[in-house]
């Protein structure tokens, strides 16, 4: 029930902790208490008790050559069959762990390559009352998208289904989350340019120099599809506006006991709730 100009009940911070400034996926695990997250910088997964706070080290580290790990950005657990999933941005994949992993341990699975169709996935999540998984990432000409997975998938596979289109409105994508059969979407909205292609290493068209872009796009939000949803959907449901304050919208985590819904955002630096019961609502979740 926090709110406004708070200081923290607890942080972990230090360097013990082994967490860098670029943590961008923090997931928490309510099964077994513990927090996860994603580091970029270091190419790791921290995982911490959930009442860890200070200068503590983590409880273990997934680390090194074998974990194949190069630049995770969202992290997603699942307590149902003990496995922690990654987005691999840089490696251009989705990867997962098992969830009492430590060190340098290879993937269980890793869903990657042509046929995925995937570019540069920013958010993972796993929904195991539909044994799916759904990322969040970009085709082939950068266009935002939502991928979803079979669970068990390993290798190059096609997606089940892929939601992607401008009546979408996902023109970039950022983190995403997956409750009884709904995903629930940040969709960030700048076209964002690399210098080079992840799998080829070739000059992106239109880019002139070394420096990835951001191309400037319409206000971000937040949005929900079924994971029975295919091609050019619209969201089921949106936030979005001046009044939410949504403009860059970024880690996403879901309240369904609650029916709110949290987006931390970049351009003020802060936390946002949203008391949206109607998101949750068993309707919104029965199959087509």
């Amino acid at each position: 029930m926090a709110s406004g100009n708070l200081n923290a009940v607890r942080a972990i911070e230090g360097q013990r902790t082994k967490l860098t400034r670029v943590a961008h996926g923090i997931a928490y695990d309510p099964v077994h208490d513990l927090i996860i997250a994603a580091e970029p910088l270091a190419a790791s997964l921290v995982f911490f008790r959930g009442g860890a706070s200070g200068n503590t080290p983590p409880l273990r580290v997934i680390q090194g050559p074998h974990t194949g790990i190069h630049q995770p950005l969202q992290v997603a657990v699942d307590p149902v069959h003990n496995e922690v999933w990654i987005a691999d941005f840089g490696g251009a994949r989705l990867a997962a762990y098992p969830l009492f992993g430590n060190g340098d341990v290879a993937p269980l699975r890793v869903i990657s390559s042509a046929r995925t169709g995937m570019r540069l996935p920013a958010g993972v999540a796993v929904d195991p009352d539909t044994n799916l998984v759904v990322a969040a990432a970009r085709d082939a000409r950068y266009r935002g998208g939502l991928y979803i997975f079979n669970r068990t998938d390993n290798g190059d596979v096609a997606p089940l289904r892929v939601i992607s289109g401008p009546t979408t409105g996902l023109l970039g994508v950022w983190h995403v989350q997956a409750w009884h059969g709904i995903i629930y979407a940040t969709a960030l909205n700048s076209a964002y340019r690399m210098p080079y292609d992840p799998g080829g290493h070739a000059p992106m068209p239109g880019c002139k120099g070394p420096i990835s872009e951001f191309a400037p796009g319409p206000l971000g939000f937040i949005g929900i599809w079924k994971e029975t949803d295919n091609g050019d959907v619209p969201p089921h449901g949106i936030i979005r506006g001046a009044d939410t304050q949504i403009i860059e919208p970024g880690g996403l985590a879901l309240d369904p006991r609650d029916g709110e819904i949290f987006v931390s955002s970049g351009r003020i630096n802060g936390i946002t709730g949203y008391l949206t019961p109607q998101f949750f609502a068993p309707a919104l979740s029965a199959p087509d």
